[in-house]
């Protein structure tokens, strides 16, 4: 099963890099109806939570259905792209057929997936630690 990792921190190019692994996709993510920053984190996009949150994805949902979810439940808005950046016209394609279609024979990269990991885990771990004191 593959499973979504958000977090307030986390920054719209690493939730785009997750979408590259898990559904061989590319994402756009709105900030107030206008493209996001790559930079701007999923916070300042609006996700309400405070802390990580796993969310299975379920590969029999349209890529509507999917969008529409993910608006539902953590208040940012986005669009599954292809590998150019355009969003998909055929939304009602599920997506399974998604990954099948874009994996086109690629294999993934373990050592690209191992990074990610790592990425979060190092976020996720400076978010757990009490603030930062700094010496003057």
């Amino acid at each position: 099963m593959k499973v979504l990792k958000l977090h307030p921190l986390m920054t719209v190019s690493l939730l785009q890099m997750q979408f590259q692994r898990l559904l061989s996709c590319n994402i756009a993510v709105y900030m107030r109806n206008s493209p996001a920053n790559a930079f701007d984190t999923l916070g300042e996009a609006g996700f309400p939570e405070e802390m990580l949150i796993e969310f299975p994805i379920d590969e029999t949902l349209s890529l509507r259905e999917f969008e529409e979810e993910l608006e539902d439940k953590f208040n940012f808005t986005l669009e599954l792209c292809n590998k150019d950046n355009k969003p998909f016209t055929n939304k009602s394609m599920h997506l399974f057929q998604l990954i099948a279609s874009l994996s086109d024979g690629r294999k993934h990269n373990n050592e690209y997936n191992a990074q990610l990991d790592i990425t979060l885990d190092r976020l996720l771990n400076n978010n757990h630690q009490g603030p930062q004191q700094i010496a003057c």
